[in-house]
């Protein structure tokens, strides 16, 4: 069976992404995925796509959590209510993040490091959430770090000096309101948690695992594939587009079969 040209992990200015929803959707149709998600932090502000799309789309959000002392990452997919319990706790929760922004960058302050949060505001340009990869341009912008991924080993990730903990729901708490708003919860970029063997009692929440990810390679994917298949948990995937400088193109080839049971589980 061939394999589907997909995006399940896309982010736009309406989060923490570079581009516009306009040019995200331009890209949609030129490279001819077959099916995405807009997967915003913390909002739908995206949605509804535009009509020529909506049958390719699965709605949905991606959602920052708290669980057992680390941070989780979860995808929503299948949205098919923009109001209620969820967005509720979300919109207080990007008031947080919008908060914790600036607490990061006095952080910074206290390190040397001399940067404002008016940089940080002229290189999100017109991104609704200012976030850590925000951040992050700005310390490569004036100059304080080579590269994205240095400003987070050396300042972002948590345990470094700037970092700054945002309130988050507890996952369990957000799988539930995701149920709740009708559609199921995947656990995002697991190679990203900072304790590994919390990854089998995690699937015992989640209706799938984000295997397909920039961070996984072949060995960990593979690894995923046969967690996701003894679980009986649905299997996604995608580039986790931000569009920072240097990255690839969106889609990734996903297994057909896989894709077929996601849509499936999320009605579409």
């Amino acid at each position: 069976m061939r394999d589907n040209f997909v995006d399940f992990h896309l982010h736009t200015t309406c989060s923490d992404g570079a581009w516009t929803p306009k040019r995200l959707f331009d890209e949609v149709r030129a490279r001819g995925l077959e099916y995405f998600c807009v997967s915003d932090h913390d909002t739908v502000d995206a949605y509804p796509v535009p009509a020529d799309l909506r049958s390719r789309c699965v709605s949905g959000l991606e959602i920052d959590t708290e669980n057992r002392g680390q941070t989780v990452h979860v995808l929503a997919y299948g949205m098919n209510q923009f109001n209620g319990g969820l967005m509720s706790r979300l919109r207080q929760q990007r008031e947080n993040r919008a908060f914790r922004g600036k607490l990061i960058v006095e952080r910074l302050n206290q390190l040397g490091v001399d940067l404002s949060f008016d940089d940080v505001v002229e290189v999100a340009k017109t991104t609704k959430s200012v976030g850590r990869p925000h951040i992050a341009r700005a310390l490569v912008a004036k100059n304080h770090c080579p590269s994205i991924q240095a400003a987070f080993d050396v300042y972002l990730a948590e345990g470094c000096g700037a970092y700054v903990p945002l309130e988050r729901l507890a996952t369990a708490e957000a799988v539930d309101l995701i149920h709740e708003a009708g559609a199921v919860a995947i656990l995002a970029h697991p190679k990203r948690l900072r304790d590994q063997h919390d990854l089998s009692a995690l699937c015992k929440v989640f209706d799938g695992v984000e295997v397909v990810h920039p961070t996984a390679d072949s060995e960990y994917e593979r690894q995923l594939f046969d967690l996701v298949d003894s679980h009986d948990m649905l299997a996604s995937g995608g580039t986790d587009f931000h569009a920072r400088p240097g990255e690839g193109d969106i889609g990734i080839a996903f297994s057909q079969s896989r894709v077929k049971q996601l849509l499936e589980a999320v009605g579409a």
